[in-house]
């Protein structure tokens, strides 16, 4: 079953390989890849360009961390919602309970669960992914 809408998505990574990755899981769940960026600071710019509907984000890149970027892009308005991901993101000095308080929508520890991506993404989507994964 296809998400009842498709989500526009822009996917921030320093690391190609998972851009990569979690851009063609979110595309096999249904939803649409509008655009890339590899830091922080090209985040904000595109997010202000594309208005994607859900930013998935590391926390932990140059030029810009995560959390910093999250925070402008909802401050801006550019996007509803920002998915934060990481592994090491209390290198940073931070707890899980920061980063919802700074605005994030939901968090995923690298390696990502692909289950639980899915069932964020049919939440927010009002549907089932095509995946049929997550129940």
């Amino acid at each position: 079953m296809a998400p009842a809408k498709c989500l526009r998505v822009m996917v921030v990574d320093d690391q190609e390989a998972v851009c990569e990755v979690v851009s063609d899981t979110i595309r096999f769940a249904g939803h649409e890849i509008v655009g890339t960026a590899r830091d922080g600071m090209e985040a904000v710019e595109r997010a202000a360009e594309l208005r994607p509907d859900l930013v998935v984000m590391d926390v932990l890149m140059p030029r810009m961390n995560g959390v910093e970027a999250m925070k402008r892009i909802l401050n801006g308005g550019t996007a509803r919602r920002v998915m934060l991901m990481s592994g090491e993101f209390r290198s940073i000095g931070m707890t899980l309970e920061d980063l919802y308080r700074n605005g994030a929508s939901a968090f995923l520890e690298k390696p990502f669960n692909v289950t639980k991506l899915f069932e964020l993404l049919d939440e927010w989507s009002g549907g089932a992914t095509g995946a049929g994964s997550a129940t």
